[in-house]
């Protein structure tokens, strides 16, 4: 749009000055000031029209594209464990161990070894001259091998036990062994009985005494008897002649004699005397009378912690190795107790028999 143009546009906006109708009067002038804002309506009217009319342009822009963000996403470490701290070891409590009127034999103090001195140097030995070869010396008298002597038993020892049938437990009575010691000479006795209802069905006592002598090498028997019940039938002895070296059984009215070996024990004594001679090996082989008959017998033996009414003893652990039909008898010494019998087993295969289990121990020193 020309400029002649635009002036024509803006002056034809512009309405004609007000005609009166009374054209008597003279015409008066427009103020300044109403002129001034004319111009400026009108120019700034004119400038809109040229910006809306006149050709489109734009103002260059540049553009900056935004930076692209970028996330990933990475797992998490994995959370840290606590180690946790080893449980302290809970301090056992001693098994409850009733009083015992036994006490302990007396640990035996190891000999000292006295470490040997450290050897003074040697001094570098001046030239010898050739000893004459000396006369041949006689053998040394070899020494003679020293037995250990006994132990100190005790001189009177009362262990009480409790008598259980079978597998199952059950008490059906009571025993009680004696050991006495007089001098050289020495006296074992027991007694066991029915109580409560069995005593019904098992009448009577059953009584064993065993006499002898002490020697270095333990236990030496005199003389053997068991009494069985109340009938004089049931009673069976064994007589040890150590001068002849025989023994004479008796047993219902019968007799026999029979060739004795050495270091033979009874039924009673074969136990009192693993006090003198513990077992050094895991077996060991005895020579055992009942009264009837006598029989030699392989017995085994292991270490084992007992579980008694008295508290846990240690203990030596005896089986007989038996035969096809016989009964299986074992023995328990308490090691801590002159290896007394604290308790006696004799069962069939299907677990029918006796048990004998001490509850208590007297000992008089």
């Amino acid at each position: 749009m020309r400029e002649s143009d635009l002036q024509v546009a803006i002056f034809a906006l512009i309405p004609p000055p007000p005609q009166h109708k009374n054209r008597a009067h003279p015409t008066k002038l427009m103020p300044d000031q109403v002129k001034r804002l004319l111009w400026v309506l009108g120019l700034s009217l004119a400038a809109h029209l040229a910006l809306l009319l006149g050709p489109h342009f734009s103002l260059p822009v540049k553009l900056t594209p935004a930076p692209v963000l970028e996330a990933r996403l990475n797992p998490l470490p994995p959370p840290r464990l606590a180690v946790p701290e080893p449980p302290r070891a809970a301090k056992q409590k001693p098994s409850p161990v009733k009083r015992i009127t036994a006490l302990p034999m007396e640990a035996v103090p190891a000999p000292e070894i006295q470490p040997s001195a450290a050897p003074a140097p040697a001094e570098t030995p001046a030239p010898a001259e050739t000893p004459a070869p000396a006369e041949a010396l006689p053998p040394a008298a070899e020494p003679e091998p020293v037995v250990p002597a006994p132990p100190a038993m005790p001189l009177r020892v009362t262990t009480r036990f409790t008598l259980f049938k079978g597998l199952n437990g059950l008490s059906v009575g009571r025993a009680e062994q004696v050991w006495k010691l007089d001098g050289e000479h020495y006296t074992i006795s027991s007694v066991a009985e029915a109580t409560g209802l069995f005593s019904l069905f098992a009448s009577g006592k059953h009584i064993q005494e065993s006499r002898g002598e002490i020697t270095p090498t333990g236990l030496k028997p005199s003389n053997y008897r068991v009494e069985r019940g109340q009938n004089a039938d049931k009673t069976d002895t064994a007589e040890f002649d150590w001068n002849a070296m025989t023994l004479t059984l008796s047993s219902g009215g019968g007799k026999q004699t029979l060739k004795l070996p050495e270091g033979t024990q009874d039924l009673l004594s074969f136990m009192y005397q693993l006090a003198f001679a513990p077992p050094q090996r895991s077996t060991v082989r005895l020579q055992v009378t009942n009264g009837r008959k006598l029989d030699s017998y392989t017995w085994w033996v292991v270490e084992e912690a007992l579980e008694t009414p008295m508290g846990v003893l240690n203990t030596l652990h005896l089986g007989k190795l038996r035969e096809e039909g016989e009964k299986n008898t074992e023995v328990w010494l308490a090691a801590d107790y002159h290896y007394l019998p604290v308790k006696i087993s004799q069962t069939d295969k299907d677990g029918d028999g006796l048990v004998l289990l001490a509850n208590e121990i007297e000992l008089t020193q």
